[in-house]
């Protein structure tokens, strides 16, 4: 505050003030990138601000959430690759032990080897990302399957969901299997992203029955086919093969669905880059600082209230005794 001789000049402390105001403001502008730190700055510019600030934090969200979708969609990919190569595995497998060369302990043998394959299928079923199981649909924190290679299959259908119907060799886990959340990107549009193991390892038909395609339970009959060499093994063993033919066209149904779901987030995920690129630079036009204009303002007021003072300072100074004779 500018007091003594200067004090004798209201007009010129006044306009004093307002030059070491706006060299403040400038200074602090400069310093934070901010132009807008307060209402006080620049009162219209508050509404276009907040807005833009919301904007750009929903997008954010979305962005991750999309990140997120993404991490799990690429792990089902894999999953799925690896899915369909453990079935070419048990494919082999069932060609090798339907010959008539092969001895029962030679098929004995191989049959554990495709209880090893529905062990793996299994673990595959109950892939987690983040602790949470991805084709566990609207319950992710509960393992969608068992491995209980001595359970045979069952025919109940629904209602009586005590006896659902179930593969042989698994042990679904209870209640219904639904996938119901959806994604939503930038733009405000959905999408029901993935299948639940359900759907991919153990398909029904609309009754609820198993159903041919269904991994778990073509691989169960061939296991068994071998393992217990019965009398009919060789028609046991076509009748799995051919269940796993539509198991394997399972797989690659789910793989597809999947590889549209990688689409849509990869597109999703590109719009929303833009769109946030967009409002930050919304934003930044009504909130960040100018920074080259307000150093030449800021240079312009110092030189201003510099020039200023030294000009007052050269009037001069008169007191009642300098009158009086």
């Amino acid at each position: 505050m500018l007091s003594g001789l200067y004090a004798q000049n209201p007009t010129f402390l006044s306009d004093i003030n307002q030059i070491q105001n706006r060299i403040t403001t400038e200074d602090r502008q400069i310093t934070s990138g901010a132009r807008v730190s307060q209402a006080s700055d620049d009162p219209s510019a508050v509404a276009p601000i907040l807005s833009y600030q919301n904007q750009i934090d929903q997008v954010t969200q979305v962005q991750k959430n999309l990140t997120v979708a993404t991490t799990i969609s690429q792990t089902a990919d894999s999953a799925l690759q690896s899915a369909s190569t453990l079935l070419d595995q048990v494919l082999s497998i069932a060609t090798q032990g339907a010959s008539t060369t092969t001895s029962a302990s030679q098929r004995a043998m191989l049959g554990t080897q495709v209880q090893g394959l529905a062990e793996s299928l299994v673990n595959l079923a109950n892939t987690t990302v983040g602790g949470k199981y991805i084709f566990g649909g609207d319950d992710p924190t509960t393992q969608p399957y068992t491995l209980s290679w001595s359970t045979a299959p069952t025919s109940s259908t629904p209602p009586a969901s005590s006896a659902y119907a179930t593969p042989g060799g698994v042990i679904p886990k209870a209640g219904p299997f639904s996938n119901t959340e959806v994604t939503r990107n930038a733009s405000g549009g959905t999408m029901v992203l993935g299948m639940t193991a359900q759907q991919i390892f153990d398909a029904r038909n609309p009754d609820g029955t198993v159903a041919s395609g269904s991994v778990f339970q073509a691989v169960y009959e061939i296991g068994q086919a071998l393992q217990n060499n019965p009398s009919t093994f060789s028609t046991d063993i076509a009748t799995g093969m051919s269940d796993l033919k539509a198991a394997m066209n399972q797989i690659s149904l789910a793989t597809t669905s999947n590889g549209n779901d990688e689409a849509w987030l990869q597109n999703s995920s590109s719009d929303a880059s833009s769109l946030l690129a967009n409002l930050q630079t919304a934003f930044s036009a009504v909130h960040d600082t100018d920074v080259t204009s307000a150093i030449v303002q800021l240079t312009t007021d110092q030189t201003a209230l510099q020039a200023s003072l030294a000009a007052h300072a050269s009037l001069p100074s008169k007191s009642l005794f300098d009158y009086l004779g």
